[in-house]
């Protein structure tokens, strides 16, 4: 039997029991949806997090203080310590010239002030390293200097957001609004001069982000937290310090964000800063030194659960729809002995049966995988249109995996009920009422 001849008729066999093939059928759609919601989502992670690790660098490792209540134990929370300092830096600037980057980073805060215009907002004390750290922007004027932080100048740089393209759902239902950007978008702020807490600082530049869709930092939150308004780190700790972050003063700062360049250099460097920073405050540092590579492994964790899930309830489906084509295809047998042994006694082969019966099963995948890229495609493109992320990144061979993989399903499935409709005799099967 040619294969046109078999498929035309399993369509014809899959259409005279609509019924029957809908309910087999639907169930595959089901793991279908599943499988393009896994593939979407993990294709959409692992692009991020490349796209977030080349913006970050891959030598990139974040050295903190650790904080009291991270300590084991109350006897360690009670011993000495000492805070990290701008010196630190600097020292690991000289002890390290062939790093692509050291930057110190300070948080401190105040109310920025502008004609009639008021908000309590973050303000990061840098150097200008800082723009070696996961640069997405783009200038409207310029950014800080070396001569800023020589010379405590009283200069900001304002970070303004890129917004969305599409507001995501919960923007809607809430209806919040970030009132600092907001103003800054309505008002050209470069070269205004602005009430900081108990001072005055002119904005020197606009640090313009792309839209948040864009933004690689969105999907993987790769910096964190971050600060709108950037001022120089001496500016910072002459004329801000009382408001610092975590009560600790003195200058001290907030993390030293170190790039060794390559991802094998992370283990050695982690290495050479600690024992460079224990040396210099006699081993009182309480030091948490993490590469990249790990702060992105815990974000993930959730999104690999999320997935893991979905894949389990495709598996589920794809699984009920297996067994579902099996008990058609065996009930189908059952119903044709008669026709089986007909063409048998005309000279089918063992084969010709087997291909038959497949393929008939194959078709009810294909229509079930067609149904549910179908489905799944409409309920992708509605999530993206809610803003999000993770579902902007369907490629075109996602619908293609998931038709095989349901085609496949079918063939497998039926391979067992098509083996015994061969084994059958055709003088029995002739018999057969």
């Amino acid at each position: 039997m040619r294969i046109s001849e078999s498929v035309r008729t399993g369509a014809l066999e899959i259409y005279h029991h609509k019924m029957r093939s809908f309910l087999t059928f639907f169930a595959i759609s089901i793991g279908v949806v599943s499988i393009m919601y896994s593939l979407t989502l993990t294709y959409s992670m692992s692009t991020a997090t490349r796209n977030a690790l080349n913006v970050a660098g891959h030598g990139r490792i974040q050295v903190r203080t650790r904080r009291y209540y991270q300590e084991a134990t109350a006897m360690d929370k009670k011993e000495a310590r000492d805070n990290m300092t701008l010196e630190d830096a600097l020292s690991l600037r000289k002890l390290f010239p062939e790093l692509p980057m050291v930057s110190p980073l300070m948080f401190s805060g105040g109310e920025l002030s502008y004609e009639d215009f008021h908000d309590w907002d973050t303000v990061a004390g840098i150097t200008p390293e800082w723009k070696n750290r996961g640069w997405i922007y783009k200038v409207r004027g310029r950014f800080l200097n070396q001569y800023d932080v020589d010379n405590y100048a009283r200069v900001c740089v304002l970070i303004q957001k890129g917004g969305w393209f599409k507001k995501p759902v919960w923007m809607k239902v809430y209806d919040w609004k970030d009132d600092f950007q907001d103003y800054i978008k309505r008002h050209d702020m470069l070269g205004k001069t602005v009430r900081i807490g108990d001072n005055l600082y002119t904005v020197v530049g606009i640090l313009q982000e792309p839209p948040l869709e864009k933004n690689p930092k969105t999907f993987m939150d790769i910096e964190g937290w971050e600060a709108r308004i950037l001022v120089p780190i001496t500016t910072v700790q002459r004329l801000m310090s009382g408001n610092q972050f975590w009560s600790w003063g003195n200058g001290s700062i907030e993390s030293i964000q170190v790039d060794a360049g390559r991802e094998t250099l992370v283990p050695v460097y982690k290495r050479k800063i600690e024992k460079a920073l224990q040396a210099r405050h006699g081993g009182r540092l309480r030091l948490d030194i993490k590469d990249f590579g790990e702060i992105i492994k815990t974000k993930l964790a959730d999104k690999h659960r999320t997935m893991y899930i979905v894949m389990i309830i495709g598996a589920i489906a794809i699984l009920a729809g297996g067994i579902g084509i099996m008990n058609v295809t065996l009930a189908t047998i059952y119903s044709r002995i008669k026709e089986i042994g007909i063409r048998r006694s005309i000279g089918a082969t063992r084969g010709d049966i087997m291909m038959q019966f497949l393929i008939e099963a194959m078709l009810l995948g294909f229509f079930g995988g067609i149904a549910g890229i179908l489905v799944s495609m409409t309920g992708i493109q509605y999530l993206a249109s809610k803003g999000d992320t993770d579902m902007m990144m369907v490629q075109w061979w996602m619908p293609l995996v998931s038709v095989l993989f349901a085609v496949m399903t079918g063939f497998l499935a039926a391979l067992y009920p098509a083996y015994q409709a061969s084994k059958l005799d055709p003088v029995e099967a002739l018999r057969y009422e």
